[in-house]
């Protein structure tokens, strides 16, 4: 498909608090709006899923017409409707589910369920409004690849056979990073999200001061936990308050030597995946988690040492956003992989437990 007859693609997420719609030209973003809830939902230290649908319902349109202006596209311009149908929370996925399948009936456009999940996977390879791409590769030359997805929810690796193909080698046995962050926030009394919190007090403190355990660093597989790290923060907490009298003598160290566990724990697996899959090209990453401008760095410099292609999305499209929707939603477009009779369009249930290998 030339990039003149890229397909134009309206896209839609709702899949947890942020309500986000895009505007695509295949692969190309021409405009992505979220709508956040986070202030609203720190003061109950993490989303409340019936807040959070309620927010959806109240800002989908707004956030809808937006993303079209900014396009400069009517909806009579679009070609396909892409919507993230799972994973996510039950009720707030409905939201945005049931408003771009009312669209794509209304107007009779094609609809593209899309897992949320494969969003993070591709969402490196979205082209900018520019059509400007980060590195020179072609998508062919990229594959087989190794997906690592880090976000509240998911700690993840994938083979990556090729776009559509995937195999899940490994994922957290109990808590993802973005939850060990913000639990370990709360611990700290930083609020919600307590992942930026750690990165920045990281940033003043020293390393080895205050050292973890690297969970699952023996286990001989490719798979993750956090719980165990997190027991070990509450009582290290404890200890240093029990000696100090404020936070401030020991918070910066300790948030030095949780984050370095968080990404030697991401390191040790990740390298094993590379070695155990040694026909890999590239490493694509993808989930909230690195908006940690550290973790990207350091997971680079790694994937980097092996001579591998490193692909990491914009700042924009690391956390929960319609325009990685779209760019997973364009794939699936050129496999196929879309509905257009009503019938079938109707029958699209949110699957709030979609398996990544699903995709």
């Amino acid at each position: 498909m030339g990039e003149s007859r890229e397909p134009i693609i309206l896209a839609f997420d709702t899949s947890c608090d942020d309500t986000s719609v895009a505007v695509l030209k295949g692969r190309k973003i021409l405009s992505s709006v979220v709508s956040s809830q986070v202030e609203i939902h720190a003061q109950w230290g993490g989303v409340v899923p019936d807040i959070a649908r309620r927010e959806h319902e109240k800002n989908l349109p707004y956030v809808y017409s937006e993303a079209l202006r900014k396009s400069k596209m009517r909806i009579e311009d679009i070609e396909y409707i892409a919507c993230t149908y799972g994973p996510g929370l039950a009720i707030d996925l409905e939201v945005g589910l049931a408003f771009a399948k009312d669209l794509a009936i209304r107007y009779s456009k094609p609809f593209v369920p899309v897992n949320h999940m494969e969003g993070h996977l591709l969402s490196s390879l979205a082209l900018n409004s520019k059509g400007v791409k980060k590195v020179n590769y072609e998508i062919s030359e990229l594959f087989p690849a190794i997906g690592l997805l880090v976000s509240g929810k998911h700690t993840e690796l994938i083979y990556v056979k090729e776009i559509g193909v995937y195999k899940k080698l490994g994922e957290t046995l109990d808590d993802a990073v973005g939850e060990a962050f913000d639990k370990v926030g709360r611990m700290l009394n930083f609020g919600y999200p307590g992942g930026p919190v750690i990165c920045e007090f990281a940033k003043k403190g020293k390393r080895g001061n205050i050292e973890f355990t690297i969970p699952m660093k023996n286990s001989g597989d490719l798979n993750f936990s956090y719980s165990g790290l997190k027991t070990s923060c509450l009582y290290k907490i404890k200890e240093l308050r029990e000696v100090n009298e404020s936070d401030r003598e020991w918070v910066y160290d300790f948030c030095r030597g949780f984050l370095d566990t968080i990404i030697e724990s991401l390191r040790i697996k990740l390298e094993r995946a590379i070695c155990e899959y040694s026909d890999v090209k590239s490493v694509l990453v993808g989930g909230g988690v690195m908006n940690s401008e550290e973790i990207v760095r350091r997971i680079g410099k790694l994937v980097r040492s092996y001579g591998l292609e490193y692909l990491y999305p914009d700042v924009y499209l690391r956390g929960d956003n319609a325009g990685m929707i779209g760019v997973a939603g364009y794939f699936n477009i050129l496999r196929g992989n879309f509905l257009s009779k009503t019938e079938e369009i109707e029958k699209v249930d949110r699957e709030p437990r979609l398996s990544f290998e699903s995709a």
